[in-house]
């Protein structure tokens, strides 16, 4: 009886510890999206989906940024590929994934993916 306490007691701590897991993971992935307005600038296979952005300097200076990945469900909401959306304004918010990547000498070089998770004509 007391091995049955035991390991009930013991499952319920692994519960509530993978819980409070997730619920950290979902809380740092949230704060890893921003939403600009942008003007998109075309799709390119090897570059992705390109838009211009005005620099944070200068309002006449435009910057582009490219996203590689969107979601299917912003996908649906517009299609990209289509040359008829280039020049339009969107409203895109975005997830930003850091990852590293080792070289053959063995450095470590960081990186940023940004994928779109929901876009707007505007």
């Amino acid at each position: 009886m007391k091995k049955k306490h035991f390991l009930v007691l013991v499952f319920s701590i692994m519960m509530f510890s993978v819980n409070a897991i997730i619920e950290s993971n979902k809380v740092k992935q949230e704060q890893d999206t921003e939403t600009i307005v942008a003007i998109f600038d075309g799709y390119d296979e090897e570059d992705g989906y390109a838009f211009l952005v005005a620099g944070e300097d200068d309002e006449e200076d435009e910057d582009i940024m490219y996203f590689y990945d969107v979601t299917p469900d912003a996908l649906k909401a517009v299609n990209l590929k289509s040359d008829d959306m280039i020049g339009e304004r969107f409203q895109i918010t975005y997830k930003i994934e850091t990852y590293e990547e080792e070289d053959e000498y063995g450095y470590k070089e960081t990186y940023e993916k940004y994928t779109i998770i929901k876009i707007a004509k505007i």
